[in-house]
């Protein structure tokens, strides 16, 4: 593959502290101001302007579900629902076609406003939060058992209720759309639920905890984001490592990935807004990993589009050294590449142990700019080779994906 030369920038490392012997700054060498000598993230990395089109799995989700407002990946198939004014029930649709899988009715629960949806190994949460009038005073989480679904087929489930309320809400009078009380985003993490808001009038997000075990609690902000526009749904990669919240501004969707960030700080690492573009009018409401940095994206009718379903791949942009580690960051096996510094050509050994799958490799620059975009690479027989003769002499991250590994390493360019 043929690259075009780019101009390799130097940018000046802006905003590091060293603390005991290391250095706090921007650890994302895709970040504008990456500090390559940084060993602890401040969460201080500022981002380009991103820009993409996810893939359409379904151009029009089934009637039962043209509201679906939330989503998770569970049993072979995605789980959603509807929101306000719908019964009481989850759907099981198929990740191919989108077609309905299974109907399971959730007896001793009621869709006041259902708008996310979240699990664990052993439970399916789900949020009636919604509050679009900012007044309701009945917020709940249901939780059903995983094991009282039907493998196959209809049928119900029994429910529990978690009751809340937020203990710093000053009002309680109505105010539609003009409130920033509204939630429709829910995640497990650990022993607790997080629920992220959509605030009307500011468009932020505060974040909010809370045992995941049924009882009436009170909640207080653990935090905030500047979301720049309306957060409408989110979910957790396996392993915790990662966090996707989607979300709309003029009816623009939008996703922010957070990552790399410590224990449940989620807004305390990196946060990057990846803006979908030839979608306007698309409210999005839904989002759920599946494998890997995979990720499905739903949205409801609308005046001018049907229902639909999204996908997209996170790793291109999630997928850089994680916080003072050096060389490759390796989820399953050693990437090894050589020569180091190349010689205009990259030979790529995946070991013995790769598995089959489709590959894909971008390069970054010392800016973060991507040279080499999203291509794919043939990894018959775990060996690939990749040419970058037409690249400036420089430094460069080389970062190799699939749906189950993502492999990074620092590569050097004709010095």
């Amino acid at each position: 593959m043929k690259l075009k030369p780019v101009l390799l920038l130097i940018i000046p490392v802006l905003f590091s502290l060293s603390l005991n012997g290391q250095t706090a700054g921007c650890t994302d060498p895709q970040a504008l101001n990456y500090n390559p000598e940084a060993t602890i993230n401040d969460g201080s990395c500022v981002y380009p302007v991103t820009t993409t089109t996810p893939a359409t799995v379904s151009r029009s989700l089934p009637q039962e579900v043209i509201e679906t407002s939330g989503l998770i990946y569970w049993n072979g198939g995605l789980w959603t629902h509807n929101d306000s004014g719908n019964q009481a029930m989850l759907y099981k649709i198929d990740t191919l076609t989108g077609l309905i899988l299974q109907t399971i009715s959730v007896t001793g629960a009621e869709n006041t406003d259902w708008e996310d949806i979240a699990q664990d190994n052993e439970h399916i949460y789900i949020g009636d939060f919604g509050n679009n009038l900012g007044n309701r005073t009945d917020l709940r989480v249901y939780i059903s058992e995983k094991s009282s679904f039907p493998t196959t087929g209809d049928g119900s489930v029994p429910a529990q209720t978690i009751n809340f309320s937020y203990g710093d809400q000053p009002s309680f009078e109505i105010a539609n759309r003009s409130n920033d009380y509204d939630c429709e985003s829910l995640i497990v993490f650990g022993d607790s639920l997080y629920l992220f808001t959509k605030n009307w009038v500011n468009e932020q997000t505060r974040l909010y905890a809370m045992p995941k075990v049924p009882g009436t609690y009170v909640l207080f902000p653990q935090g905030s984001m500047d979301s720049d526009g309306l957060v409408t749904g989110a979910d957790v990669i396996a392993g915790g490592s990662e966090v996707i919240l989607c979300g709309y501004k003029n009816y623009n969707p939008f996703v922010w990935l957070l990552f790399d960030f410590a224990g449940n700080g989620f807004f305390g690492g990196n946060k990057r807004r990846i803006n979908f573009s030839g979608m306007l009018g698309t409210q999005t409401e839904g989002t759920s990993y599946t494998f890997g940095n995979t990720v499905y994206i739903s949205s409801e009718k609308t005046t001018v589009i049907p229902a639909r379903l999204f996908r997209l791949n996170t790793s291109p942009w999630t997928g850089s050294i994680p916080t003072g580690s050096e060389g490759n960051l390796n989820h399953d096996h050693e990437l090894k590449f050589y020569p180091n510094p190349s010689d205009g050509n990259i030979h790529l050994d995946l070991g013995q142990s790769c598995k089959p799958d489709d590959y894909r490799a971008v390069i970054f620059d010392s800016r973060g700019a991507a040279v080499m975009k999203d291509c794919a690479v043939d990894v018959s027989g775990c060996i690939a080779n990749i040419s970058v003769s037409e690249l400036e002499a420089g430094f460069y991250l080389l970062k190799l994906y699939s749906n189950e590994v993502i492999l990074t390493g620092r590569l050097i360019v004709g010095l």
